[in-house]
């Protein structure tokens, strides 16, 4: 991914010098085709650039357009490119010549502040109006591309990263306490706070206005959960849904180099994989995947090669038995932005540096594909509001003949049954619950996590946890590490025309008969390999989990037994001891020996 940069004035005082220097020398990471800025006597804009579409290469970042008083500076792409020539009366050929940040100037000379409804993508920008000498930011809807901000008096700084503008005003050093709470209680925040101090995360969905005035916020997209769908068939959801998926696919391979695909065995990846395959054909599809040939329970090798044989890849499969969590992880590349996010950091620096290896700088990947179906619980409910009562009364007498009627109300069927119920009668309706103390958390960490929730109730339903805040960080999180090999992640199933789609769906297109992702196992019928379509159960790598804490059991039990004073105001390091003793540690002390 690109980055931008902005240090914008809103009364006539000089800019600092050098503020926008350090600012870019925090992002450099993310400019493999170098940088240019622009100033002027209130804004001075910068952009590292990284091209990775046909329109982009070459082009110089702050953007300005002939006869057109802007300047723009974009980290990201648009993925509905044809819809909007149509809307702004752009003929083929003169689209063909516009990068997406000239079309995008284009549309907010047509429709103002307005335009950012009409755009499908992933991205994060900034424009400067000349004619109003205002500033005018935008985050993409599911916030995939991410922007930061900090307003100090009349100064604003803008930047990709939460540390770039931390640098620029000084608060590197200053940790906030809420974000920090709410790292540990594996939530976002919900009013865009960062680790730094007086540094905000303009949320997914959101633009920003900033002139000499003030500074305005406003949401510009929100999912419509009321809109439902009901198809005759089961064969007219999943042509549906094939259809956007591929559309999804297709966008993405928009690239000015080869684009690969990072594929595990299972259901999502391996569908990425052969869709991408099919649109490209004959030119063979790369594909990078991580095999295991000591730990043979994490091992998907027959999934992958299948999907090898079926479409012809060109499989680069990379040995991972000695990648296990924490190993050697004094060495591991520091993100400024964020804590390391996940244990298995060294299975993607391996896969980043081969696919920069190989000349790939676009990697589609099969992430949050699960989020998709997170409504599946909701089968029972959905099959008796669409009068569906046979299938209802099948499916339940099949659930009460395999575990009994305690196994059925344990997986929480029936009460997702009388929720909708409740719901549907309002003297019924109670108020959603407010946030639960976690039992690892201080008072001091529940204090803070609290005085958010209870005064900004913006998390959405369950059925709508893919455009959460949470998992717009999880899309958004790996940017930092991948730019670092300059390499672009990009995601088939955050296409927002999918999400939509999914959202009005019947949970029993997701969930069925003890299936789950129904809609994507009928689509991908005849395109997936048999034997990946039909595999029921996932493959766990708690084998290469238990390896790693077995290996690094002594420096974790030295960490959770001796942290330090700051980490006890937010985790209770009692709590934590106790559970690793009784809990982690009693099942590698049973665990076979051999897995080591």
């Amino acid at each position: 991914m690109s980055a931008l940069a902005v240090i914008y004035e809103r009364t006539n005082t000089p800019l600092e010098p050098g503020v926008l220097v350090r600012v870019m020398a925090c992002l450099k990471h993310r400019g493999p085709d170098g940088s240019d800025v622009f100033q002027a006597d209130r804004v001075a804009l910068g952009h590292c650039h990284f091209w990775t579409t046909p329109e982009e290469e070459g082009e110089r970042q702050p953007l300005s357009v002939p006869g057109l008083p802007y300047r723009i500076v974009m980290d990201g792409r648009l993925d509905n490119r044809d819809e909007l020539f149509s809307r702004l009366s752009i003929s083929p050929a003169e689209g063909k010549l516009l990068s997406d940040a000239a079309l995008i100037l284009h549309a907010y000379d047509c429709w103002g502040e307005n335009c950012f409804e009409y755009f499908i993508g992933e991205y994060a920008l900034a424009i400067f109006d000349e004619r109003r000498t205002s500033l005018v930011c935008a985050r993409d809807s599911l916030g995939d591309r991410t922007l930061f901000y900090s307003i100090d008096g009349t100064q604003v700084v803008i930047a990709s990263e939460a540390c770039a503008v931390a640098e620029a005003i000084g608060s590197v050093g200053s940790l906030n306490d809420i974000a920090v709470a709410y790292y540990f209680a594996r939530k976002a925040p919900q009013d865009g706070q960062t680790l730094y101090k007086n540094v905000f995360e303009l949320l997914p969905a959101h633009a920003m206005l900033v002139d000499a005035s003030g500074q305005s916020t406003w949401s510009y997209w929100q999912p419509d959960l009321s809109r439902k769908i009901r198809g005759r068939s089961n064969e007219e959801y999943a042509e549906e849904f094939l259809s956007l998926l591929e559309r999804s696919v297709r966008c993405r391979l928009r690239s000015n180099t080869p684009v690969g695909v990072l594929m595990s065995g299972g259901l999502d990846s391996t569908s990425v994989a052969c869709l991408a395959a099919r649109l490209i054909s004959p030119t063979p599809l790369t594909t990078i995947s991580y095999v295991f040939d000591e730990l043979h329970d994490c091992d998907e090798r027959q999934y992958i090669n299948a999907v090898s044989s079926k479409w012809n890849t060109r499989s680069i499969q990379i040995p991972c038995d000695d990648a296990w969590p924490l190993k050697d992880w004094n060495t591991w590349p520091h993100n400024p932005n964020y804590p390391e996010g996940t244990p298995y950091r060294l299975l993607r620096e391996r896969a980043f540096t081969r696919a920069r290896q190989e000349g790939l700088r676009v990697l589609l990947t099969g992430g949050f594909g699960d989020h998709l179906y997170s409504a599946g619980d909701e089968w029972l409910a959905d099959l008796l509001v669409d009068g569906r009562f046979l299938d209802a009364s099948r499916e339940l007498g099949l659930y009460l003949r395999y575990g009994g009627l305690s196994w059925l109300w344990s997986a929480g069927y029936l009460q997702h049954v009388a929720r909708r119920w409740r719901d549907n009668l309002p003297i019924l309706r109670r108020r959603k619950p407010g946030y639960t103390a976690l039992p690892w958390m201080t008072d001091f960490s529940d204090q803070q996590v609290s005085s958010v929730q209870s005064s900004m109730e913006r998390d959405l339903v369950s059925h709508a946890s893919m455009v959460g805040l949470t998992t717009a960080f999880s899309s958004s999180g790996e940017v930092f590490h991948a730019s670092r090999h300059a390499v672009e992640l990009r995601h088939p199933y955050r296409d927002r025309r999918l999400v939509e789609y999914v959202l009005s769906l019947p949970a029993h297109q997701l969930y069925y008969h003890n299936v789950n992702k129904r809609v994507l196992r009928s689509a991908m019928k005849g395109i997936l390999p048999e034997m990946v379509r039909t595999r029921l159960q996932a493959t766990s790598i708690q084998a290469l989990y238990l390896r790693g804490v077995r290996t690094e059991k002594e420096r974790i039990e030295t960490i959770i037994h001796n942290s330090g004073e700051a980490l006890n105001r937010f985790i209770q390091s009692d709590w934590l001891a106790r559970h690793w003793d009784l809990s982690i540690a009693s099942d590698l002390d049973d665990s076979d020996a051999s897995m080591i």
